[in-house]
């Protein structure tokens, strides 16, 4: 490759992802309204512009493709031809083909086989199968390297922990008014910029949520059954690392949905239901946090049938079984190696899943709540942080030690007689608005040993996937933003958290996750 062709390449792929997604989208939006001549034209835009790029780096085989497919959808405008359904499914598979060729560029497929179907489409045989998922990469719309603002950003975060120092030594230290003055306006220029450098790391979900419908397209249409995908809050922004983290999971759960909970479309009918089932997928600002929905009207989740499998591959006794509440069986279906699926198919059931989900969501401080109901189906509500690299803290003090817990976490704060403490189950529990909350000392998790209070404790209560626990803690003290720093993955204290902060004091603070505790 030409130096001049390298240097253009990152930004050709970038582009033409975009025009590919582009097609996808608009496809599917013919798709649902074949008269619709504004899908039709902006399809038949990005088809005549990738075909120019492709043909300005030298990559004949996807300029002929594209080329193919624009003088079809030039037929579509004219009337000349027809959008036949065996059509629809052709065109998605040579977009497929075409999102191949460009993340390969040494890749060679057989275009005259393409072209000649595409030239004749009254020829095309019925496909018997559906295009495959594409797996493109996310579109980039900031056009800097990830790198290069991973550094910046943690540049910030030396300044901001640099600043918070500053902080102590000028309100200790001095009584000038000019000096603390200064101060004030260097704090809020470090803000200002910290805020700012966040901001370039945001991206709208609706950079992963618009690659859903293709796929929800493909799998429904494989199974027979008739789904329809709702999306709602696709301009929400998250940092672009914890979008990446979630895609993976929004996929797989999305797929579980088609395949598990929506119905066959006569099964549908005999349940009184509409025979095309229903997807919604929203996310929405909560606080400090993005939430995310992914709701069906499908059958539910078996509770019973859970409850006799957990009992099968003995994670738990049947004893156990029978003592559970709904939402304690709600919980099984985390757990690793638990399918329920009756068969094994190419997307799911093959008892790994929703285990990997769970905990790829927890790994970036998320938390996953599931509701049900037989028959009427299912949600799955995600609640994740806008950004892991500076967040909200509470400082809290355990055997003299400081430790810190994400705010996103924390629901309360507060200090209980200890006469109020009831044993429940051989577990220590306080009433917190009404509901029964266990409690847990935060040295024993830490192996460590905490002050005794014969009157009063200190409890922090957290929230875990929906529900409050509370943190017996020695003391708790401000509110503050720190920057995360990984900790090597041999960290003494890796088993109750992963990361750590450093103080304004200089001292190395341990980031709690309340999950594990």
């Amino acid at each position: 490759m030409s130096d001049d062709k390298s240097a253009y390449r990152d930004l050709f792929v970038q582009e033409a992802h975009e025009h590919v997604q582009n097609m996808n989208e608009a496809l599917l939006k013919l798709e649902e309204n074949p008269k619709s001549k504004e899908h039709l034209d902006s399809a038949f835009r990005s088809a005549h512009t990738l075909k120019g790029m492709a043909a300005t780096m030298g990559y004949d085989q996807i300029k002929e493709l594209c080329k193919a497919i624009e003088e079809l959808f030039d037929k579509f405008r004219k009337g000349e031809e027809n959008i036949s359904s065996e059509m629809f499914s052709y065109l998605f598979k040579c977009f497929d083909t075409v999102q191949e060729m460009i993340d390969d560029e040494n890749k060679k497929v057989n275009v005259e086989q393409y072209l000649n179907d595409l030239r004749n489409p009254a020829s095309l045989a019925k496909q018997g199968e559906t295009a495959s998922q594409q797996h493109s990469a996310l579109p980039q719309t900031i056009r800097v390297k990830m790198q290069d603002l991973d550094s910046l950003v943690d540049l910030v975060g030396e300044l901001l922990i640099a600043k918070m120092r500053l902080e102590q030594m000028v309100g200790n230290n001095t009584t000038d008014n000019r000096v603390r003055h200064t101060f004030m306006s260097l704090g809020r220029l470090v803000s200002d910029l910290q805020y700012q450098t966040m901001k370039l790391r945001l991206v709208p979900v609706e950079q992963i949520f618009n690659r859903f419908p293709r796929m929800i397209r493909d799998v429904s249409s494989s199974q027979g059954k008739s789904v329809k995908l709702e999306m709602d809050g696709l301009g929400i922004e998250l940092d672009r690392t914890v979008l990446d983290a979630i895609t993976d999971p929004l996929l797989h759960m999305l797929r579980n949905a088609v395949d598990h909970a929506i119905e066959m479309p006569d099964e549908r009918e005999g349940a009184g239901k509409s025979r095309t089932g229903t997807i919604r997928l929203a996310a929405s600002k909560v606080g400090d946090r993005v939430m995310i929905t992914v709701e069906d009207d499908g059958r539910g989740i078996d509770l019973e049938r859970v409850k006799a499998k957990a009992v099968e591959k003995k994670i738990i006794t049947k004893e156990e079984a029978d003592a559970m509440t709904d939402d304690e069986a709600l919980d099984l279906v985390g757990t690793p190696g638990l399918s329920t699926a009756k068969q094994v198919t190419d997307i799911s059931g093959r008892g790994v899943g929703m285990d990997v989900v769970f905990s790829q969501i927890e790994l970036v401080g998320g938390q996953v709540k599931i509701e049900t109901k037989k028959g009427q189906g299912t949600r799955f509500t995600l609640l994740i942080p806008l950004s892991l690299a500076i967040i909200g803290g509470l400082l809290i003090t355990i055997s003299n030690e400081k430790y810190v817990l994400p705010l996103s976490s924390v629901i309360s704060t507060m200090r209980v007689d200890t006469k109020s403490v009831k044993i429940v189950h051989g577990k220590e529990v306080i009433m917190f608005r009404d509901q029964v909350v266990p409690l847990a000392r935060t040295g024993n998790a830490l192996g460590i040993k905490q002050q005794d209070s014969s009157d009063f404790m200190t409890v922090v209560i957290v929230n875990k996937n929906g529900r409050p626990y509370g943190l017996i803690v020695d003391a708790f003290e401000s509110k503050q933003e720190i920057v995360v720093k990984r900790l090597d993955s041999s960290g003494a204290s890796s088993s109750v958290s992963s990361e750590a902060t450093i103080l304004g004091d200089g001292k190395v603070a341990l980031i709690l996750d309340p999950a594990k505790l």
